[in-house]
């Protein structure tokens, strides 16, 4: 194990570490293993963005299989389906940089209070 293993982002499937040492981003998601320098992580991440996500589950709508989006990884005939829930983990992931969660007001709380 790299002692210089920073966790950039955690999801429920994955993980994204940077080392120190290498300078390598390693994406680990279900069973999937990338290390990528950073401008492979951001060209991943674009090209994850860029993901017309209706076309392709309109397009596969009769393909009986549930994930129905592809994702080209290096050569071409190397291809991973997702599917929605999935690519919007995958971005969760890389965009990791510290995103600020809102805060409710106490008029946006919806909770009845009864007393016992």
């Amino acid at each position: 194990m790299c002692r210089f293993l920073n966790v950039m982002s955690r999801s429920k499937n994955g993980v994204l570490t940077f080392c120190d040492h290498t300078k390598l981003f390693q994406l680990l998601y279900n069973n999937l293993c990338f290390e990528l320098y950073e401008w492979e992580l951001d060209a991943l991440r674009e090209y994850i963005e860029q993901l017309d996500i209706p076309y392709w589950e309109k397009h596969l709508k009769n393909w009986g299989h549930q994930r129905k989006i592809p994702i080209s990884v290096g050569k071409k005939h190397f291809i991973i389906l997702v599917n929605k829930e999935e690519v919007s983990e995958l971005l969760s992931l890389l965009c990791f940089e510290k995103q600020g969660v809102a805060l409710l007001s106490h008029d946006e709380i919806d909770y009845q209070f009864i007393e016992n």
